[in-house]
């Protein structure tokens, strides 16, 4: 492991069915470093970002951000590092492999630390005050 590398991806691979997105990918990106990933839709560029920070799990490879590997982390430990993170989607999407509660509650166990818990509770509460119930969480 070098240190100057903050994230080390190997032989990343996700499908969805029989639709391969990422195929064996190798990345790395020196610390100090910007990463900007374009591409056509459906090229698994949302899908790469979503697997490096812990938010959907790959197929097999591994990924490590300084020096960790990620994809045998706990969600309490995950957390920690999506602090170092920012990810902005097109037009403000919201993220499809979360229930709808979840990506309610993002910002408060991503950005300030909530317990899964005590942010879903509020998320719930603030889904219920538009007028969504539990059914659509």
């Amino acid at each position: 492991m070098s240190s100057d590398i903050k994230i080390k991806v190997r032989g990343l691979c996700k499908a969805f069915g029989r639709k391969v997105v990422l195929r064996d990918l190798d990345l790395d990106v020196p610390k100090g470093e910007s990463l900007v990933v374009i591409g056509g839709s459906g090229t698994g560029k949302s899908v790469l970002i979503k697997c490096i920070i812990g938010l959907m799990k790959p197929d097999k490879g591994s990924i490590e951000i300084d020096g960790h590997e990620v994809t045998r982390m706990s969600a309490g430990e995950r957390e920690e590092i999506m602090h170092k993170f920012g990810m902005l989607f097109q037009g403000g999407a919201l993220f499809d492999s979360l229930p709808v509660w979840e990506n309610v509650a993002f910002g408060l166990i991503a950005g300030r630390g909530f317990n899964r818990a005590e942010a879903k509770e509020i998320a719930l509460r603030k889904l219920g005050a538009v007028g969504l119930g539990p059914d659509v969480a």
